[in-house]
């Protein structure tokens, strides 16, 4: 009776796993670097704060790592960027401009908050979070002191691949 009892915890300890690992969403670096690069494609080239005109820049200065500045629900501690996020983001965004990668921000405004870089804009990117939905993704565009948004994109994976639904939760432009 002893290796039945055995037998019969172990089997409910491994269904209760399965159980919550399959609703839980299943993600990896791949699932990371599209959401990512989608995202900030999308906050370029469409909520760039233009309007329907193409994006006035000519230099991304992307962070190395994931934002601090940005706030997603469920958001992780702030971590370097994988090789594979950012092949992707690089792919994403190098045919509108050049590509620089920058560990801190602040090294690349001056005193009176406008870029370093005459064309500029500094991209960052948060911590996907990734639920039954599909991903979170939040994003900021910064170009000067009164040129910046920032806010969360949602994406679905859907048959064409991920793809951004629209913004949620708080937003902000200066």
């Amino acid at each position: 009776m002893k290796g039945y009892t055995r037998l019969f915890a172990t089997i409910a300890l491994v269904s209760a796993l399965l159980a919550s690992s399959c609703s839980a969403a299943v993600t990896d670096d791949d699932d990371s670097a599209q959401v990512m690069a989608i995202s900030l494609y999308q906050l370029v080239t469409v909520d760039n704060t233009f309007g329907g005109s193409p994006p006035p820049f000519t230099t991304y200065l992307i962070q190395t790592s994931t934002d601090p500045g940005l706030d997603a629900p469920e958001a992780a501690a702030i971590r370097p960027l994988t090789q594979n996020e950012r092949d992707a983001i690089e792919t994403a965004i190098a045919s509108l401009g050049t590509v620089q990668w920058i560990d801190d921000p602040a090294t690349y405004r001056t005193d009176d908050l406008l870029p370093t870089i005459d064309g500029a804009a500094i991209l960052g990117v948060g911590e996907p979070v990734f639920d039954a939905e599909g991903a979170l993704v939040p994003v900021s565009l910064w170009c000067s002191g009164l040129c910046g948004t920032w806010f969360t994109y949602r994406l679905v994976d859907s048959n064409e691949g991920w793809q951004v639904t629209g913004i949620e939760g708080p937003r902000a432009i200066s």
